[in-house]
């Protein structure tokens, strides 16, 4: 039988390489849309069609009072701040480029796990830090001044967006364990995808053109919305209770492999060899964070 934190780890590595297809059909809306407008959009769909499921399942569970406040918090995280950061950057950066910085996303959760008390620092992890930080200097090293003029702007957004992330991961266990992860999928998409739209009529144009798709975008964003968000989400949070937070986020390293390659055949974009050694940095530093004698 499968051992529960090899089975997280498949489930993260699942949602990591759909996470990969999402950078790049995201980079790919986003000149026709806004940063505000298609999040809201896209994760508003996905939580209505797991909310669909779940009450078909009749596998609801409804929210106590006393936890709404850390359920509000957590879902402006990963579904307001995460989507914004992460698809305001992709208007800056490409997609290889963005997805390699968004998998420095294993460091800041040791960094900030070591802080918070959930995660012990060792001699291996402080090396993985060093190796990733490496790697990522590298890959940001190179001259995007013709693709991404503002490439560092989209750099750092990238790095809030994996700031989130980590956030997220350290703190959802209770909830998840709690409600189960089908009904703290649902709930949360469901909460921070209002807000999102609810400021994307204040900062977005959601009724003046950011939303004015052909049928290929549309299709587009429902495959964001479906397998890029309701599937990617609930393997994501089926995973969390199952291994530790580093050994979860370790997986990201399978985000941009599929951007790098997805990038290169529907965006045309250039594939340098420092973004792959940069890739490569990251790969060996998060296999390092999770090494045990």
């Amino acid at each position: 039988m499968i051992e529960p934190r090899y089975k997280g780890a498949l489930l993260a590595s699942i949602s990591a390489s759909i996470g990969g297809t999402t950078v790049v059909l995201t980079r790919y809306l986003m000149p026709d849309s806004d940063p505000f407008s298609l999040p809201g959009v896209r994760y508003g769909i996905g939580a209505l069609v797991l909310l669909i499921i779940l009450y078909s399942l009749k596998k609801s569970k409804p929210l106590e009072l006393i936890d709404w406040r850390p359920i509000i918090v957590l879902s402006f995280v990963f579904y307001v701040a995460f989507p914004w950061s992460f698809a305001a950057g992709l208007e800056y950066t490409t997609a290889a480029r963005g997805a390699i910085v968004f998998t420095a996303q294993p460091v800041i959760t040791l960094i900030v796990g070591s802080l918070m008390g959930k995660e012990k620092i060792t001699l291996y992890k402080v090396l993985a830090i060093a190796i990733a930080v490496t790697g990522i200097s590298i890959t940001l090293s190179d001259d995007m001044n013709e693709l991404a003029p503002n490439a560092l702007l989209g750099d750092f957004l990238m790095f809030l967006a994996a700031f989130c992330n980590s956030l997220y991961v350290l703190n959802a266990g209770k909830m998840i364990e709690k409600y189960g992860s089908l009904t703290f999928t649902a709930w949360p998409m469901f909460i921070g995808s209002s807000m999102m739209l609810i400021l994307a009529i204040f900062f977005g144009q959601p009724f003046s053109g950011s939303l004015s798709f052909d049928t290929t975008q549309w299709m587009i964003l429902l495959i964001l919305a479906i397998p890029g968000a309701a599937l990617m989400v609930s393997l994501f949070m089926s995973s969390i209770n199952m291994s530790t937070p580093t050994g979860i986020t370790m997986t990201v390293g399978f985000n941009p492999l599929t951007a790098i390659i997805l990038g290169a055949i529907i965006l045309s974009e250039p594939v340098s060899s420092k973004i792959l050694f940069g890739f490569f940095c990251v790969l060996v530093a998060v296999v390092l964070a999770n090494y045990e004698k």
